[in-house]
């Protein structure tokens, strides 16, 4: 939840990029010492400091992680959710398969992740600037902020492509912008291909890695958060013997350790004691605000050093009559296929109740079987993987807490928590509607505080670098690769992750948690990147990475109570916002086919 570097002022942001709002240089020569200008800041270190802030505020802009990138794209691009609120049809369109044109929420998103490859522009220009009269001791802080700058803007380069890049290398890319414009000319760019795009963040994190050499504070970018970003991004440039190099030395050198189950179960919540560990590499830390005046949340002009990511899937629970309440817009709860995917097939809630003395109740045998699934999970060959109670909140036996109060929690949708309105068109017999936990704030309603959370999103974990390095592995040395499948998989179910366990997997087509029609029911390396990132923004990169849009498809089917999704590979990519292809007149900045 802490965060060391906290946004600033909007104004400040402007005043730091004050020559891309004029055609003619002449302002500048105007001294005003009262003011900021390129003629008198930075002047200090502390100047830098400041800037280097702005540059890490743009994560908790609404169009990124202050909201939209997550939960209202990547969640349901991916379907780890599905719409309990079915009105915005256009929202609807990313989770069928037909993204819209001209939607608010990714205009937004290309607007504020390129508002953070610009604001690390300005900063690296700051740089420059302060390095002709830094004393020669200033020489190390001021690479670690480069290093950090640049580290920053390889990472919104990543993001950006993840959204409106073509995953094929010779497919259309993201625009590589890096410097400040100084003309209105300059500032239309093209496109380049997917192969240069991660080019360009290779050649940021690769110098980011260098400059950050020393730098140990690890609530912000560090020599290995670069080292871990250079592996992936390596690996998504299909160039695994260069990733290899990285993984081997994020493995073998950084120092991280996986942490333990029980810990891993609470570092998604907002617990400061859980957050920075062992294991990560890089996360995006938030910090909740409660004292702050009460703000109208997505896109409040208070400034935050949270995000408001988890207003869209706040848990449902059971109010004192037995009534379904939201804790936030509650818009989300998680697909009913995941639960399938993590090895729950038992029956649904609203088919396990009774009525007694005129009182709803849960059956015994359902009650006993649930909480015997809980008390054994991982040791029941018919029970679910552990990781299914990190990743949600089972209605009825999770719990949460309402303006101090405990309260079950309950499935989604409105009205008596063991009733279902036929309006819905959903199947009692089928329907979980259990929803998310990861990222979740569990402390109480969203409003008490003031709708901004301050759970941190991680990045890159250990777990990520051990799966990478096993994909890299599998060809050449099989029982290398299926090793660290298992340092992974054993962790999720309890075990020490370096000895040999009973859930080991026996080969890398063993059998998984997934039912058999799943693409995923005997590939225990893309299972468990699924189960392991389920809720983390990442399984819509493997997606595309894999070229698995159909066979995802086939497995979720439908959303918003019965619409089917349709998959073309058009939607692999979001469409680039008209508002920029009318102003950027380079020929190169062209749409993504199909829209």
């Amino acid at each position: 939840m802490k965060i060391t570097n906290k946004p600033i002022y909007k104004v400040l942001f402007v005043a730091l990029s004050l020559n891309l709002l004029s055609c003619s240089d002449s302002f500048l020569e105007i001294s005003d010492t009262e003011s900021i200008s390129p003629g008198n800041f930075p002047k200090s270190l502390s100047d830098l400091e400041l800037i280097l802030s702005s540059v890490y505020a743009v994560q908790h802009e609404v169009g990124f992680m202050g909201q939209y990138y997550p939960s209202a794209s990547i969640y349901c691009l991916d379907h780890t959710i599905d719409l309990q609120w079915r009105q915005d049809e256009k929202w609807v369109g990313i989770c069928i398969g037909s993204s819209p044109v001209g939607y608010g929420k990714t205009t937004t998103e290309w607007r504020d992740i390129n508002r953070g490859i610009y604001f690390a522009n300005t900063a690296l220009e700051a740089v420059s600037d302060f390095r002709s009269i830094a004393k020669i001791e200033q020489k190390q802080a001021i690479d670690h902020i480069e290093g950090q700058i640049l580290f920053l803007r390889g990472f919104y380069m990543w993001h950006l492509q993840v959204l409106y890049g073509q995953p094929d290398l010779d497919g259309l890319g993201i625009p590589v912008v890096k410097s400040v414009p100084k003309t209105l000319e300059s500032m239309s760019v093209p496109r380049e291909s997917t192969k240069d795009s991660y080019q360009a963040m290779i050649g940021d994190f690769k110098k980011a890695a260098d400059l950050l050499k020393g730098q140990t504070d690890n609530h912000k970018a560090t020599e290995w958060s670069a080292k871990a970003a250079l592996a992936k991004t390596y690996l998504f440039a299909e160039k695994p013997d260069s990733a290899k190099i990285y993984l081997e030395d994020c493995i073998h050198n950084s120092g991280k350790s996986l942490v333990s189950f029980s810990f891993y179960k609470n570092m998604y919540n907002g617990d400061i004691q859980y957050e920075y560990n062992s294991e990560s590499f890089y996360e995006v830390g938030n910090l909740a605000e409660p004292d702050k005046p009460a703000s109208w949340p997505m896109g409040s002009s208070i400034p935050n050093t949270g995000s408001e990511n988890s207003l869209l899937f706040t848990p449902f629970y059971v109010n004192s009559e037995g009534e379904r309440r939201e804790m936030g817009y509650s818009n989300e709860y998680m697909h009913d296929r995941n639960l399938n995917r993590f090895g729950y097939h038992d029956a649904t809630l609203l088919t396990q109740i009774e009525q007694i003395n005129g009182t709803w109740t849960m059956k015994d045998s359902y009650v006993d079987q649930q909480n015997e699934r809980r008390s054994q999970v991982g040791k029941q060959a018919d029970g679910p993987d552990p990781r299914l109670y990190v990743c949600s909140l089972q209605p009825m036996f999770d719990e949460v807490t309402v303006h101090g109060e405990k309260y079950k929690a309950a499935q989604a949708e409105f009205g008596k928590w063991y009733t279902l309105d036929p309006a819905t068109g959903l199947d009692p017999t089928t329907f979980y509607g259990w929803a998310l936990r990861k990222y979740q704030y569990l402390d109480g309603e969203f409003a008490e505080i003031q709708q901004i959370g301050g759970a941190n999103f991680y990045f890159i974990r250990l777990a990520d670098i051990y799966l990478m390095y096993a994909e890299i592995s599998k060809d050449s040395n099989p029982t290398l690769a299926l090793e660290y499948i298992n340092k992974v998989h054993r962790r999720a179910y309890g075990y020490d992750p370096g000895t040999p366990s009973p859930v080991d997997y026996t080969s890398l087509t063993d059998r998984t948690k997934a039912p058999l029609d799943d693409h995923l029911a005997n590939n225990p390396l893309l299972y468990e990147r699924w189960a392991e990132f389920f809720g983390e923004f990442k399984w819509w990169e493997d997606v595309r990475r894999f070229r698995i849009g159909p066979q995802e498809t086939d497995f979720y089917q439908t959303v918003a109570a019965g619409r089917a999704i349709v998959w073309r590979d058009e939607h692999y990519a979001f469409p680039i916002p008209t508002a920029e292809l009318e102003s950027n007149t380079n020929p190169g900045m062209v749409q993504n086919p199909g829209y």
